[in-house]
Order: structure tokens, then C-alpha cells, then sequence
């Protein structure tokens, strides 16, 4: 079991922009949505050079806005985003309902991706995600990402350094032991 009194950072996320920026994007595919809507009415009038009923339009285009509008979470998610860097580990918890608590050991990353929105490029703000064999752990809307990433690969180079020399150290320790065995039993 792991210990629990660690020292642990905890990393800034983008709370306020990020909230904003996800505002930004669900009114801009409700608009898309509405252009849509004026386009076809257009169409079909000078097309068809006949008037399209309001109702058939809007029927055709309530199933896209509320596909738009069910992702309204992500104005909130920001908000919850809590990431905390271990010396051994990062542990990520997110959402209000559920509330997900992701940990992910540096040893076992073995690939690391950085996703930099429009917003995020100018506020220094990015999501890494940090693969490993059995999952993956997002730490989204993280500032400075590049300097994480950059800590996150020197502590699993640092962990698998010390991984190495304790493995060797054991197997020269073992060796000896088996010697001295071998030497009793035969003396």
C-alpha cells in the first residue's frame, strides 16, 4: 500500500478561460445550427419556389442542437479539475458527478501527448494525456504543460535509474548469499 504522507505539488489548470473558451464553442455550433437552418429554408424557397414549413426545418435540426447542448458539462469540468504531482506518481480528479480519481505511476507511462486548443496556445494552458499498458490518465487544461511533461520524463528516467541499481543491487546481494550456501554445505 502506498503512503499517503507524501509531499505532493499541485499543478495550476486554466479554470476561467477555459470555462469561457468552452462557452465560446457550444455558441458557435448553436450558430453553425442556425445557419444551417436559414440555408436550408433558403434552399428550399428558391429551389422548390415553395414555402417551407417552419416546423419540418426546425424538427430537422432539434436533434443536432441538443446533441450541442448535451455537452454543456464542459463549462463546468474546469472548475473541478484537481492534478496532483507525486514524486512517483500523478494523481487526477475530475467531474462532479461521478467524480473520477485517476492515478498513474511515471514508471509505467510509456507515451505522453499534449493537446493545445486555439485559446490554450495563447494562455500557456494544454491537456496531457499520459499513456500506459493499461490505460490512460488526462490531466486537462494544465498551465505550463511543456515543463510538466519535461518533470514527468525526468522523475521516470530518475524512478527507472533507481529501479535498475536496486534490481542489481538484490542480484549481487543474492549471489553472495548463494556463495556463502554453497561454501557451507561443501565445506
Amino acid at each position: 500500500m502506498k503512503n499517503t504522507n507524501l509531499k505532493f505539488k499541485k499543478l495550476n489548470s486554466s479554470k476561467i478561460i477555459r470555462t469561457i473558451e468552452a462557452i465560446i464553442e457550444i455558441i458557435f455550433r448553436l450558430f453553425s445550427i442556425y445557419l444551417v437552418y436559414l440555408i436550408f429554408n433558403w434552399l428550399i424557397t428558391a429551389v422548390l419556389v415553395k414555402d417551407a414549413s417552419n416546423d419540418t426545418l426546425l424538427s430537422l435540426l432539434l436533434l443536432p442542437a441538443l446533441y450541442v447542448l448535451r455537452d454543456c458539462g464542459q463549462i463546468i469540468d474546469p472548475c473541478t479539475v484537481e492534478v496532483l504531482q507525486y514524486e512517483d506518481r500523478i494523481t487526477v480528479k475530475r467531474g462532479l458527478h461521478p467524480r473520477v480519481n485517476d492515478t498513474l505511476e511515471f514508471v509505467h507511462v510509456e507515451n505522453i501527448e499534449i493537446m493545445t486548443t486555439l485559446l490554450g496556445k495563447y494562455f500557456d494552458y494544454a491537456t496531457v494525456i499520459l499513456y500506459s499498458p493499461g490505460g490512460n490518465v488526462e490531466m486537462p487544461y494544465i498551465k505550463g504543460a511543456e515543463e510538466i511533461v519535461k518533470e514527468i520524463r525526468d522523475k521516470k528516467q530518475e524512478l527507472k535509474i533507481s529501479d535498475n541499481l536496486q534490481s542489481s543491487n538484490l542480484s549481487f546481494k543474492d549471489t553472495i548469499a548463494e556463495t556463502k550456501t554453497k561454501n557451507i554445505l561443501f565445506a
